[in-house]
């Protein structure tokens, strides 16, 4: 309780800085460890500079999958245009089967096409909220190519923590269905020892229940990294999932408080537009349109705080690796030169002054002298 009242208020503060402050600094903030509240400075300040590439990212993945959902509303409950109906839908007896199968065949593809593609649209927010955390440029072509080159692993990885739960849920179905097997078999014959072993199994029920809820959460939070792992790091699967359960361990609490602040953050913002609706069911001419405005607006909410609750988390994600393993010197070896790999540039050479050039003497003129002996002289000789 103490982790979640003090990472609220460190996140309180961080917010209203971020809100009284309409200017930031452009450099790039020294890699350092965080608490709480630095986290969310820095992942607000990433989601102000970069809103426009962040937003698209998830609204290329939620703006299709809005329309599926306003489709699969159409189909099955077709307004009737009448104020007389109940909430301006058409009555049971107007009603199509043929076109409430077709709606609700669209809504199961909805929730495939979401589990599926909410996969690569975190990846790309990791791959993206990473570079401009690092101060490196990044688009969201170059997020989205990031993700799909990993797709193979993160599907897998995604498959694995879905079997997880999958198993634990049947192993707690499990526990419910045969004792009450067992005990309607001894209804027939008792009904007062049938009852009492009722109760019994509903108390058991209760007391095994939250173990398998808390044992579902510690799961999901140690596996909560998986995807900047595989894309940042680029571990296969099981290398993925490994290492997240690596980086959380030790923080087990403090990835929880921050998970679950950041969860209460987004419901906070979401109760809102949730109210709106209520409201307009009942001011609309047609009240059915709220129907429609309902997957609209949700998917508008996800939009605009999906980058930002993942942007806390990808950040959160370098802040264990700065405490753990020394992300920052890492960082900063890499800017100095290899001392294996020799210099990098060569010492200017110095050559010693050279004497300029003497000057060419002009050639001397012949003395003129008297010459001692004459041809003729010599001739008489």
């Amino acid at each position: 309780m103490t982790v979640f009242l003090s990472l609220t208020l460190s996140i309180s503060q961080s917010l209203y800085h971020n809100l009284q402050s309409p200017t930031m600094s452009t450099t790039t903030p020294p890699l350092r460890p965080m608490g709480a509240g630095d986290i969310l400075d820095q992942a607000i300040r990433i989601y102000r500079r970069n809103f426009v590439p962040l937003v698209s990212i998830v609204a290329i993945i939620h703006v299709p999958l809005m329309l599926l959902q306003v489709l699969s509303v159409v189909l099955m409950f077709p307004l009737s245009g009448t104020p007389s109906s109940p909430f301006g839908i058409s009555d049971a007896s107007s009603l199509n089967s043929t076109s409430f199968l077709a709606g609700q065949a669209v809504t199961y593809l909805a929730v495939i096409i979401t589990a599926i593609a909410t996969i690569f649209q975190n990846a790309a927010l990791a791959a993206f909220v990473s570079e401009r955390f690092l101060g490196r440029p990044s688009s969201v072509r170059q997020a989205y190519g990031r993700a799909f080159g990993r797709w193979l692993s993160l599907s897998i990885a995604a498959v694995l923590i879905f079997l997880a739960n999958l198993v634990l849920v049947i192993v707690l179905v499990g526990f419910i269905l045969i004792p009450l097997l067992g005990i309607g078999a001894l209804g027939s014959s008792s009904s007062s020892t049938a009852s009492a072993l009722l109760g019994i199994f509903y108390i058991a029920l209760c007391c095994l229940l939250i173990p398998a809820i808390l044992v579902s959460i510690f799961i999901d939070i140690r596996w909560v990294f998986f995807e900047q792992a595989i894309v940042l790091e680029n571990y296969n699967s099981t290398g993925g999932l490994g290492r997240s359960w690596k980086l959380v361990k030790g923080t087990f609490w403090r990835v929880l408080g921050m998970v679950f602040v950041l969860a209460l953050m987004v419901s906070l913002f979401s109760a809102g537009p949730v109210y709106l609706i209520t409201i307009l069911a009942f001011l609309l001419p047609t009240p059915g349109l709220a129907l429609i405005l309902n997957p609209i607006i949700q998917s508008l909410v996800v939009i605009v705080m999906t980058p930002l609750q993942f942007a806390a988390l990808t950040i959160l994600y370098y802040d264990l690796r700065i405490r753990k393993e020394g992300f920052d010197l890492q960082v900063q070896m890499q800017g100095l030169p290899d001392p294996t790999a020799g210099p990098q540039s060569e010492p200017p050479r110095i050559e010693p002054p050279t004497s300029p050039p003497a000057q060419a003497q002009p050639p001397e003129a012949p003395l003129d002298l008297p010459s001692l002996y004459s041809r003729d002289d010599y001739l008489q000789k």
